[in-house]
């Protein structure tokens, strides 16, 4: 053996002291046990829809959304569904002076004054956005800010907050298919951005054993679809030919989040049964 070999053998014997193995969990209930989590679009479909999971695999979480008494209601709903504690704060993702601060009000409201995990799931859709030839700045920066630069500065506050602390914690992004497809609408061109968020901070954040991925569903069953509880989830111009539901969405970002998840970095999950991955509109 070289001496060359020699060296880079003992540096792997002494980093290979480091290593944290995957933990197998007893069951799904434990797979978030002792963790909480702060997830922003909480009110929204898709993120009471995490919520309700993570509670239900023994985390606390704390939802935050721009309208009180919307998040109230979804409390009083998560909390007679049982599981984990889960509390609500008011965070505007357009208000980047102040993301520092809320994020470290939402550490004061957990459960052990710690949050371990952050789903950035707040976004807006504007289908009257779509067109290219009549869109205005107004109209651009209304969901750029939300969907991509809001995001990008809650994922630092986050960062920040974890490294300081010497958490090793996850931060799961909420995207889209339709970063697969064409950019021409602010909407697309955010979830663009979101997938390249997602790569560059996992680079960058892995050594801090933080893990950063996200999730891209193909349009949901939720408000932002028009859709309604009872309506039925037929989509013709879907390969699946339905919405996803946002409890499939949530079965995902539980993995994901968990220490199941650990060793999937810097990757896209598209549930979106097809569109945007064998099929482009």
């Amino acid at each position: 053996m070289s001496i060359t070999r020699m060296i880079k053998r003992a540096i792997t014997l002494f980093k290979e002291e480091k290593l944290i193995p995957i933990v197998k969990p007893v069951s799904r209930s434990s797979l978030l046990e002792g963790r909480t989590a702060l997830i922003t679009g909480g009110s929204g479909g898709i993120g009471m829809a995490i919520a309700e999971a993570f509670m239900n695999s023994g985390a606390g979480v704390i939802i935050a959304g721009t309208n009180e008494e919307k998040l109230s209601k979804c409390l009083r709903k998560l909390r007679n569904g049982g599981g984990g504690s889960c509390k609500s704060i008011v965070i505007n993702m357009l208000d980047v002076k102040s993301m520092q601060a809320k994020f470290a009000e939402a550490v004061s409201l957990a459960e052990g004054n710690r949050i371990d995990i952050l789903v950035n799931s707040a976004g807006v859709y504007n289908p009257s956005l779509n067109d290219f030839l009549e869109l205005t700045e107004e109209g651009y920066d209304s969901t750029m800010n939300i969907n991509l630069k809001g995001v990008y500065f809650m994922c630092q506050a986050a960062a920040k907050y974890m490294i300081e602390n010497g958490i090793r914690g996850h931060i799961l992004n909420i995207s889209s298919q339709a970063e697969l497809e064409p950019a021409f609408s602010p909407y697309r061109l955010s979830k663009w951005g979101v997938r390249a968020i997602t790569s560059g901070l996992a680079k960058v954040l892995l050594p801090h054993g933080i893990i950063v991925n996200a999730i891209a569903p193909g349009p949901c069953a939720t408000d932002m679809q028009n859709w309604q509880e009872g309506e039925s989830i037929y989509s013709w111009d879907n390969p699946a030919k339905r919405l996803v539901m946002p409890e499939e969405v949530a079965e995902y970002a539980l993995l994901m989040a968990s220490d199941m998840g650990n060793m999937v970095v810097g990757s896209t999950l598209y549930i979106s049964g097809g569109r945007g991955v064998i099929e482009v509109r």
